[in-house]
């Protein structure tokens, strides 16, 4: 291991991952000083004054407080300490697949094989997974979809927050978690009233879970980027005003509601029928949502009754009800018919307009002696505007949803989930076809949004792609035994979890399509990845320091791979083996997995390539010394920790 003060003393470049990372306190310290105080605070004072505002002024306001806020925020800033490690690979057109989750062939073959795989499913929880993304992706999605827990009585959260290991350092800091005699660490009285008031059931809760969440994923978005949130009445309204802090009200799209049943129920007050869809924008003034498909029926008054060159068309009249009587007029046309508004009707058009329509071929003489302008089908508008009531008939019911689910996996396996009707329409509106753009879920379930991705692509020979998120969420046998037998009897798991079915979804979705469109050559395969514990040190009991690896399983290439997202590169980029175990490449970043003489060599030798270096790796200081002062290295050169 590479001992960072000794590295930090010689002047390298260290990127601190455990370390938060506040590019605005940054920009802060850097260029306005006088706002960071002797302790290293921010002044607001100071920023006030800046800024040029008045303590005195009245500014009136609102915004949405709850109990747990301060922390979520604090949990938004916590850097991570996970990796990703490689752990399948699909495709159903070549049948490439390899269920050996620590193969270090099956690594080396998903990053060098010729039909790269440009989707990924990830393991894990999402904020860990966000954090990971961020490096890679920040300002990269151009949409994103999820479909989050509702905070309904029937919800459990299994993403315990309160629980995680960041979480724990932010309130032993704050003071809530104390350490007594025996050096163990207990909750605070008011810890206790904190989460007794913030339970997954009540709105802080919710709201808690969900802040940190929506601003990472706000930094994902490029700036024409969208967002897209399945929601119902329970926190609809909440959810409203977080999002309108997060993303700017200014940036709020519209609110669509989507009709997604047709029956009612008969044993409560009110029966519910319908969710709602938040849409919110990046950047509302660089942001336009795409038309829905024009449909036969409001195509079907357009023919070509006269041959006429343009193309089919509709007529329209040239007078209405409407105008004053200035506007009356008679028109004779060169053809020598005669014409003047019925009466109580107006010209729609000044007689000069009229004779320009007449001699472009634009007008109609019908049989019963009316007039008509001809309205062209390639003239108008080549799609429709979405609106915001959404009917089952259009895009699917929860009924039918469970039976789509069913036909892939089985009937009984995932109750409600979205349908890939509801989906594609979401993804036609926000996305094109040709243009890669990246479509993220980081609340998959089964698994939904990657299959309407791929059934899309195939249909308008797209290439989209999508990377989906879902937590290893465990399938407990009592709960839902006939989810947790197909994992374990079918998909042979040792540990039925949800993750499991989203995958199987996609392989079944991705085999089916292949099926059904052959000739189509686009990406039906994706790639799997877990989550594993980065390197820490600890101190033992005689205060040495002791490096615990974490890596458990993890190969060289997916510590390259991890180096690679350091330096910017998504996992769709192709990672290049240069020195087998030791150095890869991807684009224009080298990633030093262990460094010997023939590596160092290789490193001397790049002329505007970046650097990436583990700096967990067993690896000699002094070795990098005569590669710091090569020409042009030193400001190409990170250690990454």
């Amino acid at each position: 291991m590479i001992d960072k003060d000794k590295a930090q003393a010689l002047g390298f470049h260290i990127l601190d991952s455990k370390k938060a990372q506040n590019p605005l306190y940054e920009n802060l310290k850097r260029n306005f000083p006088q706002t960071i105080n002797a302790d290293g605070a921010v002044s607001l004072k100071a920023i006030a004054t800046l800024l040029g505002i008045s303590e005195r002024a009245d500014v009136q306001g609102y915004e949405l407080t709850f109990s747990g806020k301060g922390l979520a925020n604090a949990l938004y800033s916590t850097p991570c300490a996970k990796e990703l490690k490689l752990e399948e690979m699909f495709c159903p057109t070549c049948d490439s697949q390899d269920s050996n989750p620590h193969s270090e062939a099956l690594a080396e073959e998903s990053q060098n094989q010729s039909h790269t795989k440009t989707n990924t499913i990830i393991k894990g929880d999402n904020l860990d997974v966000l954090k990971l993304l961020k490096s890679a992706y920040s300002e990269k999605i151009k949409m994103i979809y999820i479909d989050p827990p509702y905070n309904t009585k029937n919800d459990n959260f299994i993403y315990p927050d309160d629980f995680r290991e960041d979480y724990q350092e932010i309130l032993k800091e704050v003071g809530l978690l104390l350490e007594d005699e025996k050096g163990k660490w207990i909750e605070s009285e008011e810890l206790k009233f904190f989460r007794n008031i913030t339970g997954s059931k009540s709105h802080s809760g919710w709201l808690s879970f969900m802040l940190p969440r929506l601003k990472l994923a706000r930094d994902l978005l490029k700036e024409d980027g969208v967002i897209f949130i399945s929601i119902d009445d329970n926190e609809q309204a909440n959810l409203k005003i977080l999002c309108d802090e997060i993303f700017g009200e200014e940036n709020f799209v519209g609110d669509l509601i989507w009709n997604n049943k047709y029956t009612t129920s008969n044993d409560t007050d009110i029966s519910y029928q319908h969710e709602h869809i938040l849409i919110y924008s990046k950047d509302r003034s660089n942001f336009k949502l795409g038309l829905l498909p024009r449909t036969e029926k409001q195509d079907k008054d357009y023919k070509n009754r006269d041959n006429d060159p343009k193309g089919a068309w509709k007529p329209t009249p040239i007078h209405a009800r409407s105008g004053n009587a200035n506007s009356l007029y008679k028109i004779i046309f060169p053809n020598g018919i005669e014409w003047q508004a019925p009466t109580g009707r107006y010209p729609r058009y000044s007689e000069e307009t009229l004779l320009r329509l007449y001699e472009n071929g634009e007008l109609y003489f019908n049989s019963n002696g009316g007039i008509d302008k001809k309205t062209y089908l390639n003239e108008v508008r080549q799609g429709i505007t979405c609106g915001t009531m959404w009917s089952y008939n259009d895009v699917g019911h929860t009924h039918g949803n469970n039976e789509e689910i069913a036909e892939i996996l089985g009937k009984g396996i995932f109750s409600d989930p979205k349908g890939t009707i509801l989906l594609k329409r979401i993804i036609r509106l926000s996305t094109s076809a040709d243009s890669n753009e990246l479509i993220l879920d980081f609340f998959a379930g089964s698994g939904t949004t990657a299959h309407a991705v791929l059934e899309l692509n195939a249909e308008d020979n797209g290439n989209r792609q999508f990377i989906l998120v879902q937590i290893d969420e465990p399938i407990k046998e009592d709960k839902s035994k006939t989810a947790y037998d197909f994992c374990k009897n079918e998909l042979k798991s040792e540990n039925p979890s949800i993750s499991d079915i989203t995958i199987e979804r996609v392989k079944r979705a991705g085999n089916k399509i292949a099926k059904e469109h052959k000739d189509f050559k686009g990406d039906l395969g994706f790639c799997v990845y877990s989550l594993y514990d980065k390197p820490s040190l600890v101190c033992d009991k005689e205060g040495h320091l002791k490096l615990l690896s974490g890596r458990e399983g993890a190969s060289p290439s997916d510590i390259a791979r991890n180096l690679a997202m350091h330096g910017g590169k998504g996992l769709e980029s192709k990672l290049e083996c240069i020195v087998e175990s030791k150095l890869y490449k991807c684009d224009d970043v080298y990633c030093v997995v262990e460094c010997d003489k023939e590596v160092l060599e290789i490193l001397k030798k790049t002329k505007n390539e970046y650097i990436f270096i583990d700096g967990y790796a067993a690896l000699e200081l002094e070795a990098f010394l005569n590669l710091k002062n090569s020409a042009n290295i030193d400001s190409r050169l990170r250690i990454v920790y």
